[in-house]
């Protein structure tokens, strides 16, 4: 306690550059504070489960060719084929999810409602869709041949029943009584029966706020935009997508033909996330060394200025651990100023991202996780230094005066 006044005498002499580094670490611990909740949120997004088998699925496009080309025949075509072909669990026509790309739509629990409704993606297939996808059928049925419609979108064609995730299910039915319910769409009365539900399916967007509302309606419908979507055994992959490739081309060749691999797609999806995962890493990362070279430049700064003192307190009987002690409290009080300053302004700052970015809210173990590790590596900073001063002789402080 005897050191706590040469102590903050020694800092009001100093004020300025004592608090340029407490004001440094505070906004430090802001930045790296919210950059923290950033990160936690997206390597959380990217790691949530799609219900989706998305290391095993293959899907392929085609472009034809030829004008007044029929594809809903070349769907029946390619898929006989597909089903065939060594290595394939499973195969269907329809839209990829997790890839971008898709369709919604806003379904009521009641008929001719316009206002108010549950919003979800949308997906349309055949009996094999779940399989195709490696779903997980939780309550109900799936499709069956007898469900599945030939159409488009231009037919005026309805859906007269539905899959829908379980998230969509509770969303619309709070009851949990969604199975054997009707739904329906904006303005009309036709009713479309859940038959189905499966445990998830994040859909076309997943980043979206309505990621995992998800609805399957029994239908192949003739449009250019959809894919086969193949599931391959396990470790079959590879194999089963450059089979495709060449089989899908011998069997039409007046047409292009695109194959790719659902993980790469969802790769894709995610790349501005994990772009962002690495650009904030490395601000902390640097924001983090630049605050431990401060506090280390001081440091040295302030024991070379004071080895005349050092050799002083040195001659009349201090310890080396006396003197580093001083140098370590000194900080220590500079860290904890700037720790205080910094949680404030963390949850300042946060406030405000959250109001105007829709960023997570920063917890206060989360603040207070990044101030302890910001504290340990500012004594951890001080700690080289500090031990110099320490083996500072009374004779070469004498000298240096």
């Amino acid at each position: 306690m005897l050191e706590l006044r040469p102590i903050l005498s020694a800092l009001w002499r100093h004020k300025i550059s004592a608090l340029l580094i407490a004001v440094q670490l505070g906004l430090t611990l802001a930045i790296v504070g919210n950059a923290t909740v950033v990160i936690q949120e997206r390597i959380e997004r990217i790691a949530r489960p799609t219900g989706v088998a998305v290391t095993d699925i293959v899907t392929a496009q085609f472009m034809p060719i030829a004008k007044n080309y029929d594809r809903l025949e070349a769907f029946r075509l390619d898929l006989d084929m597909i089903r065939q072909l060594p290595g394939v669990a499973a195969a269907t026509v329809s839209r990829a999810p997790l890839t971008g790309g898709g369709s919604g739509t806003g379904l009521y629990t009641a008929p001719n409602q316009e206002i108010g409704a549950t919003g979800g993606a949308q997906f349309w297939g055949d009996e094999h869709l779940i399989d195709a996808l490696g779903m997980k059928l939780v309550a109900g049925r799936a499709f069956t041949p007898n469900d599945i419609t030939e159409a488009s979108f231009s037919s005026g064609w309805r859906p007269n029943m539905a899959i829908v995730t379980q998230q969509l299910a509770d969303k619309l039915f709070a009851n949990g009584e969604a199975l054997g319910q009707s739904i329906y769409f904006s303005g009309e009365d036709n009713p479309i029966e859940i038959v189905g539900i499966v445990e998830r399916n994040l859909g076309p967007w997943p980043n979206s706020h309505n990621a995992g509302s998800t609805v399957f309606f029994p239908a192949v419908m003739d449009t250019q935009w959809f894919d086969y979507v193949v599931r391959a055994e396990p470790g079959q992959r590879e194999a089963v997508a450059k089979l495709l490739e060449e089989k899908l081309a011998e069997r039409d060749p007046q047409r292009v033909v695109a194959v790719n691999l659902l993980e790469d797609k969802l790769d894709r999806y995610y790349a501005g996330d994990n772009t962002m995962i690495q650009v904030l890493s490395g601000v902390v990362s640097m924001l983090t060394f630049i605050v431990a070279l401060g506090i280390v430049g001081l440091t040295v700064f302030w024991i070379t200025q004071r080895q005349k003192q050092i050799g002083v307190r040195r001659a009349l009987g201090a310890s080396r651990s006396a003197i580093s002690r001083y140098f370590l409290l000194e900080n220590l009080m500079i860290a904890t100023t700037g720790i205080v300053l910094g949680t404030a302004a963390a949850q300042i700052f946060n406030r405000f991202l959250a109001s105007e970015f829709e960023q997570p809210a920063l917890p206060l173990s989360t603040t207070a996780i990044c101030a302890l590790i910001l504290f340990g590596i500012s004594l951890a900073a001080a700690l080289v230094p500090a031990l110099r001063a320490a083996n500072i002789s009374p004779a070469m402080a004498t000298r240096s005066v």
